[in-house]
């Protein structure tokens, strides 16, 4: 190995590591190196010893932060979304740089209402481009449409053959944009899926756009009820759009399933009513749900009659932002022995609860012999210092990396082999 990838980092002085596996006390230090975390370090001892094995080892000494896994964002619009409101309105495509200064080290990209101007074919290239780079991308086959574009011809050949296909989604259900799947058709998606993923050795989930409209999670129910498919197969997102549907979100965990939150204050409102709803099994709701950023698709605002009335564009850093004030909120309202557990189930939220969903053992998690992905964050504010990905220092406070062709006074452009 030479350069970059021969790079040895020991992490010390920090206050405490969060998302340990197996759980127990934070350790001293941490080695990392070849992608993955290498060893925990207890002594004074161990430390000098690693700080000595090698010239290539580097030390990063953080007193006054922690230690958390990368981001998990299981719903981007990496190459792209919108265009509700003509050609105009479709949105930029992501860059490197975006990811890491949200500390998101693990995206599965998708495609929305575009599935004519945005391919499949666009979304796995994409997604090379972004594993090149050094972050970890997947994505989703299909898009709002009923039947789902893609590669290969069939759900399950993309699953089997398309290594960076991880399920299919995200499809339309009660929303004016979608092609109203019957239940039938979502039973076969989901059972295409189910057996795709077994093959393929993915999580093979079906990724469920859910609109404001009255049915909500029925047509998911009704395919249920008609099918052997079991409730784990669907992940619907977006279910923080109003209190109606936090509320069937709820009922939905209550039969075994998982649903994911859009970040946002909306996620925050959502994520305290259903702590509210079932104070005694917060720890049971808070595992079954997840956040993602939904960035760079549009965030379209209709009125009654469907008529666009508001226009934005999701922002990657929206996902940090939600983290920090859950762990604010955390840290400001458990007492100090739960504090650390308190913290620890608001970050899963980001981390080990949307890797479990997509049966990525390598992520979402501080372990020997895991994918190196972590963050250092400020103990105090939780703001954003360092980040690693695959084993690499890719943010500091003073730069950040970028694809080949960013610029900017911060950005450290990736060269080209």
């Amino acid at each position: 190995m030479t350069g970059e990838a021969s790079k040895l980092w020991l992490l010390k002085g920090f206050a405490q590591a969060y998302g340990l596996q197996p759980e127990g006390p934070s350790p001293t230090a941490i080695l990392v190196g070849g992608g993955q975390i290498l060893a925990f370090l207890d002594n004074e001892k161990q430390i000098a010893g690693a700080e000595s094995m090698s010239d290539d080892v580097c030390v990063l000494d953080v007193p006054g932060c922690i230690l958390t896994p990368g981001l998990v964002d299981l719903h981007v619009h990496i190459i792209g979304g919108g265009g509700e409101a003509g050609p105009s309105s479709c949105t930029p495509s992501s860059q490197l740089s975006d990811f890491l200064d949200a500390g998101i080290t693990t995206v599965v990209g998708v495609l929305g209402t575009d599935c004519v101007t945005r391919r499949q074919e666009s979304l796995v290239s994409k997604c090379r481009a972004l594993n090149d780079d050094g972050i970890t991308a997947y994505h989703w086959a299909g898009s709002y449409r009923v039947p789902p574009a893609t590669i290969t011809g069939s759900i399950q050949g993309d699953l089997c053959l398309v290594e960076s296909c991880i399920g299919v989604g995200e499809i339309a259900v009660s929303d004016h944009r979608s092609s109203a799947p019957t239940p039938h058709e979502l039973a076969r998606i989901a059972s295409e899926a189910r057996v795709g993923g077994m093959l393929g050795g993915k999580a093979g989930l079906v990724h469920v756009h859910m609109g404001t409209g009255m049915t909500q999670l029925q047509p998911l129910q009704n395919a249920i009820e008609i099918s052997d498919v079991p409730i784990t197969q669907f992940l619907p997102t977006h279910m923080e759009r109003n209190p109606s549907l936090v509320n069937a979100a709820k009922s939905w965990i209550d039969q075994g399933g998982y649903v994911d939150f859009t970040a946002g204050s909306k996620a925050l409102d959502a994520v305290s009513q259903l702590l509210l709803a079932a104070p005694r099994q917060q720890e049971k709701y808070l595992r079954h749900c997840s956040i993602s950023s939904d960035s760079f698709g549009s965030l379209p605002v209709f009125d009654a009659r469907g008529q666009l009335v508001k226009y934005e564009v999701a922002e990657p850093k929206e996902l940090l932002r939600c983290m920090q004030q859950l762990l604010l909120q955390s840290r400001n309202t458990a007492g100090p022995q739960d504090r650390h557990m308190s913290l620890l189930r608001y970050l899963s939220l980001f981390t080990s609860n949307p890797a479990a969903q997509l049966k990525l053992p390598q992520k979402g998690q501080i372990a020997v012999g895991c994918d190196a992905d972590i963050l250092v964050l400020d103990a105090t504010t939780y703001e954003l210092r360092y980040v690693f990905a695959k084993g690499k220092l890719m943010r500091t406070p003073d730069w950040v990396m970028g694809g080949a062709f960013e610029r900017g006074d911060r950005i450290r452009p990736r060269k080209l082999q």
